[in-house]
């Protein structure tokens, strides 16, 4: 027979137990294996509850059993249990020690199972887990007592981002109250998402739509889940008030779930009292996915492939899922799969290669990291040292030696235990594509080379990416981002956009530079924060936060690039990838030498990002000639470079010529 035992101590109990030898779990844990039987399987285990799934021959031995070995553990005589049976479930009960509970797992157990262990391996979801446990635990009572009405009357906030698998959770939750036999679903459609808006959205409903498709015959039987993240302005409170008193009387027919984002405590307890007006509110808050579990995810479905990892293959990862939070259009676990993908695809395609023509050449199930190295464009795959990188930058020669420096006294502070580790966060200034964000780049693969930091990765974000769109978000938004980055780079451009030194400056704005610098103290050891900026804005954003200016000692100036260096930059693009002759070299320096004073001194100038624009359009216009030729050796000539710098965006640049008159 297949039983269920389920042990809940009492906290006080555990507590007056803190400084034994094993903790009184531990110890119960112990001594139930070594009662040998034949089937035994941990469902949890925490410093207070044990769940298990053993076989034994019956119900009333296995208590017998149990009463012997908590006897001897707890250190009571066997007359301080009382034991109930009620047929399929026996009851013990020691007073003020502990509660046992042994269950015959009736036939629709391995469902039960089955669809319980699906939601306690997820990765992450820790609250959504102990829900789900919970429910598995009082269900056997509720049946027993035919007291559905408890449950059903149940509604559930839950507080969760996009990307972190919420429709996954949805289903496996539906999957289990279904096998637990607490509610019977629509068979067609047993879980429906509505994102609610104000207004009629090909994508939304309205509350009027909502209340009729959930009202519509042959529409109950469903776990809904509204997506209530427009109604959390307190304006539109009164008007989701109403709209929740119209769901009361279709509670027993519909599980309700309220879905906002991740949002701090204070802004998820004023949503929660908003439902709780109305409805029986249940809260659920689930901390986005942290690089670890981005990282599990990902190793669990490179298994259920077949393959493995080497070590070294995650720093490629990585590096590709910087790239995509950076970008602002990181979907969580759905980016994590389509990397996944890629990589089996790589490796797939790297042996390929490496076994063309040979039909005997063994299958390697292991990723290595040259398999995958085309996943990351910004991956250093070239340079393996930080600083030799720094060195082939044009122009960096001083920003070159102050990062020496810095590396330097910090090494110096790590060895000597007397002395204090200096705060790493630097401010970088300088107008736009004078190398800012390249050289942050490599600052974390440097620190990460001299000990400063333990993995040394690269996450860049403007400024209105770390607020949120509601109340609340901004704080949870931020401090995720900074949880990313720990033991890594964080570069934040535009940073001056958080704080412009009058009323235009956004809560918001003063909200995520607040949290930054909670965070940038509390990790000042551990994360290094770079912000990025014109030096007036920056100035302006120091006067922010009167913390700010003292956790970023680190100032460095970058200079824009004069003319000569404009050419040797366009000239190292070009000697990476194709040919060229002296006549397309001479064209290029005399554009470069006519660059107008003027131009070069704007705000509009771009420096190195103007120059790889003028290159990609040059090379661009080689490719088309080349095409039309026949030819698949491309070489860039004096032609191809006339014809780019000749486009208005270009030649407009050059020096103006003295007006008539003046």
């Amino acid at each position: 027979m297949r039983q269920s035992i389920q042990i809940v101590l009492n906290q006080e109990y555990v507590l007056s137990r803190q400084y034994a030898e094993v903790l009184p779990i531990d110890d119960i844990y112990s001594r139930i294996k070594d009662l040998g039987f034949s089937f035994l399987e941990t469902e949890n285990r925490s410093l207070t509850r044990l769940s298990l799934r053993v076989e034994a021959a019956d119900l009333k031995g296995t208590a017998e059993q149990l009463v012997g070995l908590l006897s001897e553990s707890i250190g009571l005589p066997r007359e301080k249990f009382e034991i109930t049976n009620e047929g399929n479930e026996i009851t013990l009960d020691i007073e003020g020690v502990a509660s046992v509970v042994i269950t015959e797992i009736g036939a629709n157990a391995p469902s039960v199972y089955d669809s319980y262990k699906k939601i306690s391996e997820k990765v992450g979801w820790t609250e959504f887990k102990e829900l789900c446990h919970e429910i598995l635990l009082v269900s056997p009572q509720i049946k027993r007592n035919a007291i559905f009405k408890s449950f059903l009357f149940q509604n559930y906030l839950i507080s969760v981002n996009d990307g972190c698998g919420l429709s996954t959770a949805l289903d496996d939750f539906a999957q289990l109250i279904s096998d637990l036999e607490l509610f019977k679903f629509n068979e067609k459609q047993p879980v429906v998402e509505i994102r609610l808006s104000t207004k009629s959205e090909p994508d939304s409903m309205t509350i009027q739509e909502a209340i009729e498709a959930i009202y519509a015959e042959d529409e109950a039987g469903k776990l809904v889940c509204l997506d209530i993240s427009e109604y959390l302005e307190r304006s539109k409170h009164n008007e989701l008030k109403d709209f929740l008193t119209k769901l009361v009387a279709v509670e027993e027919s519909f599980i309700f779930f309220f879905r906002i984002p991740f949002l701090e405590p204070d802004a998820l307890n004023a949503i929660r009292k908003v439902l709780a007006d109305v409805l029986y509110i249940r809260e659920i808050s689930i901390q986005p996915f942290n690089n670890d579990e981005l990282k599990e995810c990902a190793v669990r479905a490179i298994n259920e492939a077949g393959f493995t990892a080497e070590d070294i293959v995650w720093d490629v990862f990585f590096s590709r899922i910087c790239e995509e939070k950076s970008d602002g259009r990181f979907y969580g676990i759905q980016s994590v799969m389509k990397v996944v993908y890629e990589m089996l695809w790589l490796k797939a395609k790297s042996d390929a290669i490496k076994g063309a023509g040979d039909i005997s050449a063994k299958e390697d199930k292991v990723i290595l990291q040259n398999d995958v190295l085309e996943l990351s464009p910004t991956f250093n795959k070239e340079t393996p040292d930080g600083f030799d990188a720094l060195s082939e930058l044009i122009g960096m020669e001083k920003i070159s030696d102050r990062i020496k420096e810095i590396v330097a006294q910090v090494k110096i502070a790590i060895e000597n235990e007397t002395m204090e580790r200096p705060c790493l966060h630097m401010r970088f200034v300088g107008a736009p594509g004078t190398g800012k964000t390249t050289v942050a780049r490599i600052l974390g693969q440097i620190f990460r080379e001299n000990g400063i930091l333990r993995n040394g990765y690269f996450f860049e974000y403007s400024a209105r990416d770390l607020c949120g769109e509601y109340i609340g978000q901004t704080a949870p938004k931020t401090s995720a981002i900074c949880r990313d980055a720990y033991g890594s780079v964080l570069f934040i451009d535009e940073a001056y956009a958080l704080y412009q030194g009058d009323d235009k400056s956004s809560d918001y704005g003063r909200e995520a530079l607040t949290t930054l610098v909670s965070e940038m103290e509390n990790h000042k050891d551990d994360m290094v924060v770079v912000m990025a900026g014109y030096k007036e804005d920056m100035n302006k954003l120091m006067e922010g936060n009167a913390g700010l200016r003292s956790r970023m000692p680190f100032l460095l100036e970058f200079e824009s690039y004069d003319r000569q260096q404009l050419y040797e930059i366009f000239m190292s693009f070009v000697k990476k990838h194709f040919k060229y002759d002296e006549e397309f070299a001479n064209a290029v320096s005399g554009y470069f030498d006519s660059l107008s004073e003027e131009y070069m001194k704007s705000s509009e100038f771009a420096n190195a990002r103007f120059v790889r624009n003028l290159y990609e359009r040059c090379w661009s216009k080689a490719a088309m000639r080349t095409s039309m030729s026949g030819s698949k050796d491309i070489s860039l000539k004096k032609e191809d470079f006339l014809a780019a710098s000749g486009e208005k965006e270009f030649s407009e640049k050059l020096a103006i010529k003295a007006k008539i008159g003046f």
